[in-house]
């Protein structure tokens, strides 16, 4: 059987440098992620939307455990809203007039 539905998502790639690759994909790993998943999680959260957040798959006393080795994966949560974010264009035309202007 296979894994359940996260729901309708759209592909979007990211290409950081190595050292970043190296981080995300660390930080992915001690949360039970996908690289793609935890991307998506921290910026989530940076744009202040945490209920689009797809949650970690270690629970709260797995994650506590790795904090006692000394392993602290950077949680999504952690993340705060940017300040200057980009309001959210709700279609192309909103893009369209905003470049105009």
């Amino acid at each position: 059987m296979g894994r359940p539905s996260k729901g309708e998502r759209v592909a979007v790639n990211a290409k950081p440098d190595t050292v970043l690759a190296g981080i995300i994909k660390r930080n992915a790993v001690m949360l039970d992620m996908s690289a793609g998943d935890y991307m998506v999680a921290l910026a989530a959260y940076a744009l202040g939307l945490p209920d689009h957040a797809p949650q970690p798959g270690r629970s709260t006393e797995a994650l506590e455990a790795l904090e006692l080795i000394g392993e602290r994966p950077m949680l999504p949560s952690v993340v705060g809203p940017l300040s200057a974010a980009p309001r959210i264009m709700t279609n192309s035309e909103e893009l369209t007039d905003q470049l105009a202007s």
